[in-house]
């Protein structure tokens, strides 16, 4: 007998985007403000129009400890609409909503269930009262568990399909609090067939198969860093346990960066229409409305018209003005000019004069750094890292040789307009 289940997680409800200006109009801003509740409703959506056996949400369906009345109706409510269809629904919790936090009193239906903390606790996934498979979960009791709970799992043996259900940071995830730390191995040795994870933003999956092991990732991206496609995972088991999960898009709302070169642009409102024609096309390829960050490159004379004052900032204004009001919608919400000036920087570089000097330094540290020699650029910085107070600015990281040459180039653009304009 086959098995059909959608692994969600990471919702949280109720959400503020961040990372936006103060110029979105109040249209946009209500969507956003909706964004988050209306991608639970699709995944509910989801669960129901493909006849789902369950309903798996691995933690954070909150963001924060504290419920807000506005999100815990929404999540009761899709948890209803599973019910009346007869789809059980298995939830934990995580670092944002641990079971420790307030929460309005709501009632969620009985095929709905929230598993304890403590201890891993045990629940069928029934079809027409025949066991499809066993969800094995924990909860997070307070919000900083640094144990390692999947150690802690352990397959009955008459169950003919083991999910784990759990949030937690695999192998030291960079960029994600190390919260349940585990490794792949911790999970392999629980017995599960099939472990549905939670806290990672970005969906993946770690092994596909003895045990499949799986990061839903989070169904809606609420900031800058969160661009990529956004939903969960629909999971097909075969009558031979063989797993096969398909990720489903459900976000509302994507963030999209662009870029948009000058190479070949030969006025500003020929720049206007470019970056108009590439916000379009970005909305209409994802099929949903879109927050967009453009980013100018590349060479050419309007270069320099993008470096006076105010030149940026209109441009940013009437892209926007292109765009109406409805849904779906499309919002530039940040332009940024990483143009180059138009120059024949091979035959400036063998000028013999301060340019061309200047020119042949930044290509020597680039070919240094592209070389592995990074360590003399990082001791020139050594002593500015080293004041506690630029180190807590920085966030005490370094940066990266890709940093690096980033920076090099824009130091590169900035010397070459300041010495062409000095003649």
């Amino acid at each position: 007998m086959g098995l059909r289940f959608v692994h969600t997680g990471d919702l949280h409800l109720d959400s503020p985007f961040l990372g936006l200006g103060e110029a979105v109009p109040e249209r946009i801003e209500s969507s956003l403000r909706d964004a988050t509740l209306r991608s639970w409703d699709r995944i509910v959506g989801l669960a129901i129009d493909s006849r789902a056996d369950g309903v798996l949400v691995a933690g954070d369906v909150f963001e924060g400890a504290n419920r807000t009345l506005r999100a815990q109706v929404a999540f009761r409510d899709g948890l209803d609409r599973l019910a009346r269809e007869h789809i059980p629904s298995f939830v934990v919790t995580g670092n944002h909503d641990p079971l420790n936090g307030w929460e309005p009193a709501v009632s969620w239906p009985d095929l709905a269930h929230r598993f304890p903390a403590n201890t891993v606790t045990s629940r069928p996934m029934l079809r027409d009262g025949v066991e499809l498979a066993r969800v094995h979960g924990i909860s997070y009791g307070t919000r900083d568990i640094t144990r390692n709970l999947a150690a802690t799992f352990r397959r009955d043996g008459d169950e003919p399909f083991a999910i784990g259900l759990l949030h937690a940071n695999v192998g030291g995830i960079e960029g994600h609090a190390n919260y349940a730390p585990c490794s792949l191995s911790d999970l392999s040795a629980s017995g599960m067939d099939y472990w549905a994870l939670g806290h990672i933003h970005k969906h993946g999956i770690l092994r596909s198969a003895d045990p499949a092991i799986v990061y839903c990732g989070n169904p809606q991206g609420r900031d800058p860093g969160e661009t990529d496609p956004r939903g969960c995972y629909l999971v097909d088991v075969d009558e031979h346990g063989h797993v096969a999960a398909e990720f489903q898009a459900m976000d509302v709302v994507r963030w999209q960066r662009l870029s948009v070169s000058i190479d070949g642009v030969p006025t500003e409102e020929a720049l206007i229409e470019a970056v108009g024609d590439a916000i379009e096309a970005a909305a209409d390829a994802a099929g949903r409305s879109i927050v967009a960050l453009v980013t100018l490159t590349g060479r050419g004379p309007l270069h320099g018209s993008l470096r006076r004052t105010a030149v940026l900032h209109d441009l940013h204004e009437l892209v926007r003005q292109r765009f109406g009001a409805g849904e779906p919608f499309a919002w530039l919400e940040t332009l940024r000019d990483q143009t180059r000036p138009s120059i024949d920087l091979a035959a400036r570089r063998e000028a013999g004069d301060l340019l061309g000097e200047a020119l042949r330094e930044f290509e020597r540290s680039r070919n240094a750094l592209r070389q592995g020699q990074e360590a003399d650029l990082h001791d020139l910085l050594a002593d500015l890292y080293d004041q506690p107070r630029v180190r807590r600015a920085l966030a005490g990281a370094q940066p990266s040789t890709t940093d690096l040459l980033a920076d090099l180039d824009a130091a590169e653009a900035r010397v070459i307009d300041l010495l062409d304009e000095a003649g």
